[in-house]
């Protein structure tokens, strides 16, 4: 009697013991979960949002490899101007190679379609969400006098010239400071398309004959040699550079019209063998 009763117990110890077991095995399953779901919580919070943004990519390969850096536009002074926000501080850029009517300048009055040239480069910048990619020039310098960065302007992830549009839609002129500029010959033959089909400050309603003098006048000033003094049939061997025998031939009317015969391709530019 005293063997079965131990036996009985034996067994009751038995599956006391198993069922510990199981229950051990349950608990250590449960815990791996949890250990497992908070390592994954902890994962994702650490990992990269895998949503792509709309904002620019400034340090892309191909905008490195092309010398553009990104910019935030904080003021558009004028057609030609405006103040960025650049490495952390605020930039004035004054744009290579374009000109438009002064709107801004105090020992000056605002001049014809100046009001218009900086409309549209408001309007423009607006569009763009005012964000803008800045491209240097060796050949131009790092400032101006004024101390102002010298600086193409770009558009659209850097594939938009803003010079260039400005010149081609007639709100402002090409402008050559002293030596020859990168996309020179791209920005002239823009102008030369834009006279030709009285765009913007070339039209005749713009500002009458009252505009045409004044644009000649402006950059008559701003290039050395004075190209409006010279007196005579003139060809291209009369003027220094290619950008005064231009002057020159704009202030006599071209491209329609060409009285000393200057522009023999008939594409709005003259001398084109001038430096």
């Amino acid at each position: 009697m005293r063997k079965s009763v131990i036996g009985i117990i034996s067994i009751i110890i038995f599956i006391f013991l198993i069922l510990i077991s199981v229950l051990f095995e349950k608990s250590s399953n449960v815990n791996q979960d949890v250990l497992s779901t908070e390592n994954q919580n902890e994962t994702e919070k650490i990992s990269p949002n895998p949503i792509l943004s709309d904002s620019p990519t400034p340090f892309s390969t191909s905008l490195i490899s092309s010398g553009k850096e990104f910019a935030q536009i904080v003021k558009v002074v004028d057609g030609d101007t405006i103040t960025v926000s650049l490495n952390g501080k605020n930039e004035t850029i004054r744009i290579i190679g374009i000109n438009t009517p002064e709107t801004v300048d105090p020992r000056k009055t605002v001049e014809c379609f100046g009001i218009e040239a900086s409309n549209k480069a408001k309007e423009y910048f607006k569009e763009k969400d005012y964000k803008v990619w800045l491209e240097k020039d060796p050949a131009q310098g790092e400032r101006d006098k004024y101390q102002r960065l010298l600086r193409y302007v770009f558009t659209d992830n850097g594939d938009s010239d803003y010079g260039l549009m400005m010149i081609a839609t007639g709100y402002a002129y090409e402008y050559t400071y002293s030596t020859p500029y990168r996309y020179q010959i791209e920005y002239k033959k823009a102008q030369a398309e834009a006279e030709n089909k009285r765009l913007g400050l070339w039209a005749d309603s713009a500002c009458g004959q009252i505009n045409q003098s004044q644009i000649s006048n402006n950059k008559s000033t701003n290039s050395s040699g004075g190209s409006n003094s010279l007196e005579g049939d003139k060809d291209c061997s009369d003027f220094k550079t290619q950008n005064e025998a231009q002057d020159f031939f704009i202030s006599q009317g071209g491209p329609s019209s060409d009285p000393h015969k200057l522009d023999a391709d008939k594409d709005g530019i003259v001398c084109e063998s001038r430096p």
